[in-house]
């Protein structure tokens, strides 16, 4: 049997199927859009296989197939091209080399002291709500996570609303043709960037994750300007996207259930946890990017031959009632909580403390200020392939 990740029945309730999946073996095929029939796995011993096996299980396709990822999409357009060589389809030593220069441009951009301008970006945000219900995705949610990364990059203030309409376009492909619109936004938004990092390589290292990016070197060796964008892309597309629909899910959780909220606003203190079990419940990522077997093996007796597609199934190792005691239920203060749903092994998610501040915020921010919203409408749930999230959250702010 091979499965789909579409049917709104699952995105609402994913246990049956998981379920089902689980009984089914380790791994299943499941149907991707564009890319096809791969395996998954379907349990957390399985995914963690996976996914530190690194020299088994390889993202670069090239040395396996004899394809790279641009050979095989030899006719995509020169500015999707960059995304065909980040950090998430390379394999050590390059993966290696590219992450531990990006580690130290991190470090010198600490993520925590965003906190203070995130929290006052939520309040204009709020200030400025407006509807009866409100379109909280289009006026919050999306807004927030876009905001916060361009803090985190150091874009001015001036370039957002030119970067806004540019970007968009690609947190809604569901078909051919809104891929296409995508592709074409990209053009402007690799000039964007380009002339942003010239202008931070042309002054001494200053604030923000630009400045820090074209500035990093260890041993004589940097990013290069096509790393440096590759890696700005994936921010925008990967971290933005993933917060999004995880302040998203905890929304509709918060509305859903009144002893949530009320646990949300008594205990502050222990708000640390509740963001981790919303990424684990929710898992807002369903699945990783897919693997090549580099050769014939097995992940916990299932056989995968050399070539084969595998990803992780990180809403199925999240759900496996092996790994979590009663996995259904949303426990606020669930201890231990050793989720995958930041990824785990190598390529562990670099945004991940980004994605918990703004959510954090995101949702203190809102519940502050209206203790007694909720869901003024059903949820409907977005098409986009591997991701889980409400297409659109629309509240009533008084209840």
């Amino acid at each position: 049997m091979i499965y789909t990740f579409s049917d709104p029945a699952f995105l609402d309730d994913p246990s049956a199927q998981l379920a089902r999946m689980r009984a089914d073996g380790p791994v299943v095929k499941v149907r991707i859009p564009i890319v096809g029939a791969i395996w998954m796995t379907t349990t957390d011993e399985a995914a963690r296989k996976l996914l530190k096996s690194p020299e088994i299980f390889r993202r670069d396709p090239e040395p396996i197939t004899g394809k790279s990822l641009a050979r095989q999409f030899w006719w995509m357009p020169s500015s999707i091209k960059p995304m065909l060589n980040t950090m998430i389809v390379q394999d050590d030593p390059a993966h290696k080399r590219q992450r531990r220069l990006v580690e130290l441009a991190f470090a010198r951009a600490t993520i925590e002291d965003l906190r203070p301008r995130i929290e006052g970006m939520a309040d204009r945000l709020l200030d400025d709500l407006s509807g009866d219900p409100v379109d909280i995705v289009r006026q919050y949610t999306r807004r927030l996570p876009f905001l916060a990364i361009c803090a985190l990059l150091g874009i001015p203030d001036a370039a957002h609303d030119s970067l806004t309409r540019r970007i968009a376009p690609l947190s809604h492909v569901t078909n051919p043709l809104s891929a296409i619109r995508a592709v074409l936004s990209l053009r402007g938004v690799h000039r964007d960037f380009r002339a942003l990092f010239a202008e931070a390589r042309a002054e001494p290292p200053g604030p923000g994750l630009i400045s820090a990016l074209v500035h990093t070197e260890e041993d004589g060796d940097s990013l290069s300007e096509d790393e440096i964008l590759s890696l700005t892309l994936l921010l925008f597309l990967a971290g933005h996207e993933t917060s999004v629909h995880l302040i998203n899910n905890a929304i509709v959780a918060l509305c859903e259930a009144s002893d949530l909220r009320a646990h949300f606003k008594a205990h502050p203190e222990t708000r640390n946890l509740m963001i981790e079990e919303f990424v684990r419940h929710a898992s807002p990522v369903m699945v990783t990017k897919a693997m090549f077997a580099a050769e014939d093996t097995d992940i916990l007796g299932a056989p995968i031959k050399k070539g084969e597609m595998v990803t992780a199934g990180l809403i199925a190792a999240n759900h496996d009632p092996a790994r979590v005691d009663n996995p259904g239920a949303f426990q606020p203060e669930r201890r231990p909580n050793a989720h995958l749903g930041f990824g785990f092994g190598p390529h562990v998610c670099l945004g991940m403390q980004l994605a918990r501040i703004e959510t954090e915020v995101a949702l203190d921010r809102l519940v502050a200020r209206h203790p007694d919203l909720a869901l003024a409408r059903p949820v409907t749930w977005m098409k986009r392939p591997g991701l889980r999230g409400p297409a659109s959250v629309h509240l009533n702010l008084a209840g």
